[in-house]
């Protein structure tokens, strides 16, 4: 076996035992799926019994219907609490599911939030956003249906064949042979579909990605007339989906298919061997003694010994489909994150606010860089090589310098997406972490919803009042109340809507609104009109006002004056630092 072929064995492997172990984050709503199977299970022997015992009262013992009554209506009862029970396993299954997918959504989105722009950009945000959506819901049908089922499957055949076994210790034996050929068949199976389902998940993050590069750049394909090519591209990776999804679909009816005919031949020799001692053709065993209520019970539940089972592969897509999305999900949840971050169950400062504007007021942290040492892999030259750096908090600084000079790695450093190889950073005395620092970058993101919705990222209790009073600081209140829903006006996608002047200061109110000490700007001028530069600018004078420590990267000679204090680097070193 090859390499590639042990590492995705051991990865299907790991997947499996880590679906296992998210299990116990619903064990309440599993425990009342499961016993919802098994009383369905229980209620399926009394109704064998009860239509059993109607029927040889009937034909055998010539009892007139009238006298049944009562049976009959009890047996109408178990119809309806079978109902019951399969509406209550149906309920939890989807609530399990449901709790599960919702808890492995947040784990995943606070793993990907901690790991930071930088140290994702090995994975497509298409795939990343495949993950988060197509992949966590991919895990649903486990828990619901497969993970149930798993343990219904060896209890129910387990009950239903002792019981027949006590009535009829023969069929008890033809039952107890066959059954264990289903699960056999379908571990043989199983492990042929969950390495197709594995592929067919990396197929659809593929396709995400795909797409996604393809719909950011149709500017760009419009104008070299591209768009054909592209459309081209995207159809054949839907092809490779489609036709991972039918291999898929091929292996589940073929599996389908091969164990409703085991099922089937072992019904039809109870069948036989009932039939056969009824007319009276068998004069070994329990055969002779068999009568029609015992044959007949016998026959209503032999179906029953395999139904669990037979479910099972129906819904053995949903565990091959949630080991491969389980697969991919683990590739991120495996990322190492940072070895400095903030504990979640460390207490947390109130938040001071300014009695007048209900706007969170920080308190301004010094940063540090000492002896930082910064190489990325494939590269010759340290981005940054004993960079020794200390501002003091509330200082503005400008930072420029040539291209690959290490301005974005600073600011990297600084808001915590990377960890130096060599050296330390700290931010108000300890390692950066989340809620430290808030960034605007030179195109801001701004995601398609409401200004409200897209300022309430930074502080989601934000009300009207709070949310006006941080557009007045970001000279942005005028514009806004101009649009014709206000606050309530949708945005496109990146911003579309507004200026790219508008966008920076509507980041600027959002970054204002999160309360973080440090504000970390990476070009936010560039591309702008002088009127629009100057507004940004005197937006992020009255953000900083000595309440934030900023480090702004800035390649405008206009720019550089505007801070306390301008840096110059290069080649990963500081060769100048003027102050103000």
């Amino acid at each position: 076996m090859s390499a590639s072929a042990d590492d995705r064995g051991a990865g299907t492997r790991a997947a499996g035992r880590w679906l296992l172990d998210q299990a116990h984050l619903a064990r309440g709503a599993m425990a009342a799926t499961v016993g919802a199977g098994l009383a369905d299970a229980l209620l399926v022997v009394v109704q064998a019994l009860l239509i059993a015992w109607i029927i040889d009262q009937a034909v055998i013992h010539q009892v007139a219907l009238s006298e049944l009554t009562g049976t009959l209506a009890l047996l109408a009862a178990v119809f309806l609490a079978r109902a019951g029970a399969t509406w209550g396993r149906a309920a939890a299954g989807a609530r399990a599911g449901w709790i599960i997918t919702a808890a492995v959504r947040r784990r995943l989105y606070r793993h990907l939030a901690d790991l930071g722009p930088v140290r994702l950009q090995a994975h497509h945000s298409g795939s990343v956003a495949s993950a988060l959506v197509e992949q966590v819901e991919a895990l649903e049908g486990y828990y619901a249906h497969s993970l149930p089922q798993m343990v219904l499957a060896v209890t129910a055949p387990v009950l239903f064949i002792a019981i027949v076994a006590a009535v009829d210790l023969l069929a008890g034996l033809l039952l107890l042979i066959a059954a264990p050929l289903v699960p056999l068949f379908m571990a043989l199976v199983g492990m042929g579909a969950a390495r197709l389902s594995r592929r067919q998940q990396q197929s659809l993050a593929r396709i995400s990605a795909h797409f996604l590069d393809r719909l950011r750049g149709l500017a760009t394909l419009r104008i070299f007339r591209a768009t054909a090519a592209a459309a081209e591209a995207v159809e054949a990776a839907a092809e490779e989906y489609r036709r991972r999804s039918m291999s898929v679909l091929r292996v589940a009816f073929l599996s389908s298919a091969a164990l409703e005919l085991i099922a089937a031949i072992s019904i039809a020799l109870v069948a036989i061997y009932v039939g056969f001692s009824l007319l009276g053709y068998l004069h070994f065993g329990p055969g002779p003694e068999l009568g029609l209520f015992a044959g007949l019970f016998i026959l209503l539940l032999a179906p029953e010994v395999f139904f669990p089972l037979r479910r099972l592969a129906q819904h053995y897509h949903d565990r091959a489909a949630a080991v491969g999305a389980g697969a991919e999900i683990l590739q991120l949840l495996d990322e190492p994150l940072p070895p400095a971050r903030v504990s979640e169950g460390q207490p947390v400062a109130p938040v001071q606010r300014d009695a007048r504007t209900d706007l969170p007021v920080p308190r301004p942290a010094p940063v540090r860089f000492e002896q930082v040492v910064v190489a990325f892999p494939g590269t010759a030259a340290a981005a940054l090589d004993g960079f020794d750096l200390s501002i003091p908090a509330g200082q503005r600084v400008v930072i420029s310098g040539p291209s690959g000079a290490g301005k974005s790695t600073l600011l990297h450093l600084a808001a915590g997406f990377l960890q130096p190889d060599g050296g330390a950073v700290t931010v108000g005395g300890v390692a950066p972490a989340a809620g430290q620092a808030a960034w605007v970058g030179q195109r801001p993101w701004l995601f398609h919803g409401s200004v409200r919705e897209n300022l309430q990222l930074a502080d989601p209790q934000a009300d009207d009042p709070r949310l006006w009073a941080a557009l007045r600081h970001a000279d942005l209140d005028a514009v806004i109340a101009a649009l014709p829903q206000g606050l309530d006006t949708p945005l496109g996608e990146d911003a579309h809507g507004l200026s790219g002047g508008q966008a920076s200061r509507l980041a600027l109110a959002r970054a204002l609104l999160s309360g973080a000490p440090l504000l970390l700007l990476d070009e936010p001028t560039a591309g702008l009109d002088p009127d629009s530069r100057e507004r940004v600018l005197a937006a992020v004078a009255r953000l900083a006002d000595g309440r934030r420590t900023v480090l702004m990267v800035a390649h405008d000679r206009d720019t550089h004056d505007w801070g306390d204090r301008h840096l110059v680097i290069a080649a990963g070193r500081c060769v100048e630092d003027r102050h103000a």
